[in-house]
């Protein structure tokens, strides 16, 4: 595998963990009775401020907006699949890729595993 490669397959590791981290921070913010707009907003100017927030965070997570054909849990669990054996190849535990995979799994099994990656946002709220 090419340096292109690898860099291609974690760019979209770190990007699926910070989605699960943006889900994670919705499902509690909201629970605890904040709205979620301002929850969002608010985080976009400190310093969880990112691509991933501004993009997959407040265009699909904040409205719940997951259209099919659209980087699906099943594409993305396959990037996913390649950075969890080149970690296992180096030996490095990659906790947070492996929860990413337990995450895209449970989509799939939910049967939303063909609608945008971000929509595991929906199982991390109990919603599925």
């Amino acid at each position: 595998m090419g340096c292109g490669q690898v860099l291609k397959i974690l760019n979209n590791m770190v990007l699926f963990e910070t989605v699960v981290a943006i889900s994670e921070a919705k499902a509690i913010g909201v629970r605890a009775g904040v709205d979620a707009g301002v929850l969002f907003e608010t985080l976009s100017k400190g310093s969880a401020d990112s691509f991933a927030l501004r993009n997959h965070g407040m265009k699909a997570v904040l409205p719940e907006t997951f259209p099919e054909r659209t980087f699906s849990v099943r594409y993305a669990r396959k990037d996913l699949l390649y950075a969890l054996e080149l970690a296992q190849e180096h030996g490095v535990p990659a906790r947070g890729a492996q929860l990413v995979g337990e995450w895209f799994d449970q989509a799939i099994d939910a049967g939303v595993g063909d609608q945008y990656h971000p929509v595991i946002s929906e199982l991390i709220a109990g919603k599925h």
